[in-house]
């Protein structure tokens, strides 16, 4: 009695210790071509969205997922920004991933510069990418909105 409660105990144990992201990560995991919200630019008061294009790069990284993105194309036509890679988690069908950048602004003629915390939401359905981004820019009340959506699809080998 006590070997097999030992032993239920142990795999019950070994279960349960497997890394999240190794148990959702293949649906996921793979490279993608997305579209999002780069930025917006407001200019009295009218909002114009920065669109941006890339590639999507997903791996597991032990418990974790590691996120590389590479940005394609801008709506405004603006200089592209370096490659970047986040470290995310498994969480239910998806993941989420979080990104401190700078972000470079000008009101009334005083620029600053003011830290921006980026939460993308990421999920998997077959080939399809779906989610949202969220912006924080700490000390201001702008880019607290609604989230942006994400989209993409699986780049096929």
């Amino acid at each position: 009695m006590f070997r097999t409660l030992l032993l239920t105990a142990s795999v019950a144990l070994a279960w349960s210790t497997t890394p999240l992201a190794a148990q959702t990560a293949p649906s996921l995991a793979g490279r993608w071509n997305i579209e999002w919200e780069l930025g917006r630019m407001i200019q009295n008061e009218d909002v114009r969205i920065i669109k941006a294009t890339g590639t999507l790069s997903v791996v597991p990284s032990g418990d974790s997922l590691l996120a590389s993105f590479e940005v394609k194309s801008r709506s405004d036509g603006a200089p592209l920004p370096k490659p970047f890679t986040l470290t995310g988690r498994a969480n239910g069908d998806g993941a989420t991933f979080l990104q401190r950048q700078e972000a470079r602004l000008n009101m009334n003629g005083e620029e600053m510069v003011r830290q921006v915390k980026v939460t993308w939401n990421l999920r998997a359905t077959g080939d399809t990418l779906t989610g949202d981004m969220q912006r924080e820019i700490e000390g201001l009340m702008m880019g607290s909105g609604d989230a942006a959506p994400v989209t993409g699809s699986r780049v096929k080998p």
